[in-house]
């Protein structure tokens, strides 16, 4: 499989690009900043995708588009959970953070989307990773900012999906509460077990039921 993953730069991006490459895909990996220390294989490539510079996006199709070619699946896991949202309520964080944390994890959602939906082949696939934070069921008082962006990112990928019809297959994802920078203060699991489970969906090993759309990593239906 051709894939691209946005936001490989740490954490589920990074563990799932280096995960797919070493299962023998072809993995374009996007990063908000390039380093000396990245070290690339004939497998792995690295791009600069800030999913809030459309210009770095646009760039990235072009380059994936002649150089790769068609590809088969889209993961957007790039995502930002700010220190004021820790702390700080609804009423008092900054509309400066508030609106970093929705540009991130919502409208760049939108961005990468509609810019690679062109070299995503028929049937192929595009998952946009969001949360259980995003979910009404969940009263969303932990990360105020951070849930109503994945709240937000949720009904675009539903929006998406009903746009695009069956060409090709959207899907929200959980990744479980992960051990990572972002997740570390309430992580039940390493990012390797939710980037198996990743690995599993874009493989086509998870059995997706035909009609659901928001799912945690294992496949199975989350609370709207």
């Amino acid at each position: 499989m051709k894939i691209v993953i946005v936001g490989a730069g740490r954490g589920l991006g990074h563990v799932l690009a280096q995960m797919l490459a070493e299962k023998g895909h072809t993995v374009v990996a996007g990063l908000r900043r390039l380093d000396d220390t990245i070290s690339e294989r004939e497998n792995l490539i690295y791009l600069q995708m800030d999913a809030t510079d459309e210009g770095q996006i646009r760039d990235a199709v072009q380059w994936t588009k002649h150089h790769v070619g068609e590809i088969d699946a889209v993961v957007y896991v790039a995502g930002i959970l700010l220190q004021s949202d820790r702390t700080e309520t609804l009423l008092t964080e900054s509309l400066d953070d508030i609106r970093k944390q929705i540009e991130v994890n919502a409208l760049g959602l939108i961005t990468v989307f509609r810019d690679f939906l062109p070299v995503i082949k028929k049937s192929g696939l595009f998952i946009g990773v969001t949360s259980e934070g995003g979910s009404f069921a969940n009263e969303g008082s932990l990360f105020p900012a951070y849930g109503v962006s994945k709240t937000t990112a949720n009904k675009i990928i539903q929006t998406l999906r009903v746009t695009v019809g069956e060409s090709i297959n959207v899907y929200a994802v959980h990744p479980g509460r992960m051990n990572t920078d972002m997740g570390r203060t309430t992580a039940q699991i390493e990012p390797e077990e939710a980037a198996i489970g990743f690995c599993n969906i874009l493989e086509g090993t998870t059995h997706i039921e035909k009609d659901q759309w928001f799912i945690d990593y294992r496949g199975n239906a989350m609370p709207l």
